[in-house]
């Protein structure tokens, strides 16, 4: 009753000479007042076809955003999200938790072939915090997201900086620079294949030490093809190899270190 007198007098406002306003006082009360509001038909024909054009000027522009194209998008990634759930669920979040845990470090493995092992870490890790648990023991919050994702720029620019102080900077070709990539590519799985004698690291440092041998291989091989002598190309295929090996090491690190991150934000 009191939002029906709240309404009337509201009209009454936008339309004062359709309402007419009656106030009766009722001696046998506490000065209770009372509003009577009278409406003849023809004033509420009026009112709601005012109201109509209001409504029909309405913001164009809100209404077509409410059912925009983004609005569509953000619909389907929560449908998506809710229907791999469903899925993912019954196979339990401890299965998934560990899944992770595994896929990372198989990423992690990938740096050692000059792949972007950490980046495609990093992007399981969203991911699974996207599609994962939002609370309890198995969560991955945004914290150790934003901290793994600092972790790989970090790699990034040791690999950078490791880069321009080798083979470029000691005047190798970009025909050179190349070879040295295919080098170290080839050397990294040849190692990674025959191992050193050293339990679990062993196929890890032999990675990183073949990749680095073929790197000096390619670029001496680029270099030896394009005329220069052999000390000229010895020098250029002993800077490819410190920075393959020193960038490496330093994308390895960091993505190590991402993979703790993983470890401890799912776990702990």
């Amino acid at each position: 009753m009191i939002e029906l007198q709240i309404a009337w007098l509201l009209l009454a406002v936008l339309s004062p000479t359709a309402f007419g306003m009656v106030a009766e006082t009722d001696a046998g009360s506490l000065a209770e007042n009372r509003v009577v509001a009278v409406v003849d038909a023809k004033a509420m024909e009026l009112a709601s076809l005012s109201a109509g054009h209001w409504l029909a000027q309405a913001d164009p522009v809100a209404t077509e955003e409410a059912g925009g194209f983004w609005a569509r998008v953000s619909d389907g990634l929560i449908w998506t999200r809710d229907t791999v759930r469903d899925v993912m669920m019954p196979i339990g979040v401890v299965a998934l938790g560990i899944g992770l845990i595994l896929a990372c470090t198989l990423a992690w493995l990938l740096n050692l072939v000059a792949l972007p092992g950490n980046w495609l870490a990093i992007a399981l890790m969203a991911l699974y915090a996207w599609l994962g648990p939002e609370t309890g023991r198995w969560q991955l919050g945004l914290v150790s997201l934003a901290i793994a994702f600092v972790l790989g720029l970090v790699g990034e620019l040791v690999e950078f900086l490791a880069g321009a102080m080798g083979a470029s900077r000691a005047g190798a070709s970009r025909r050179a620079t190349m070879m040295a990539i295919v080098g170290s590519i080839i050397g990294a799985i040849v190692g990674g294949i025959v191992g050193l004698p050293i339990p679990v690291v062993g196929p890890v440092l032999a990675a990183i030490l073949f990749g680095g041998l073929g790197a000096t291989a390619g670029a001496m091989f680029a270099e030896w093809n394009d005329g220069k002598n052999w000390r000229d190309s010895w020098r250029i295929g002993q800077a490819a190899f410190w920075g393959r090996t020193t960038g490496t090491v330093g994308k390895m690190v960091a993505g190590l270190l991402v993979l703790v991150v993983c470890v401890f934000g799912v776990l702990f």
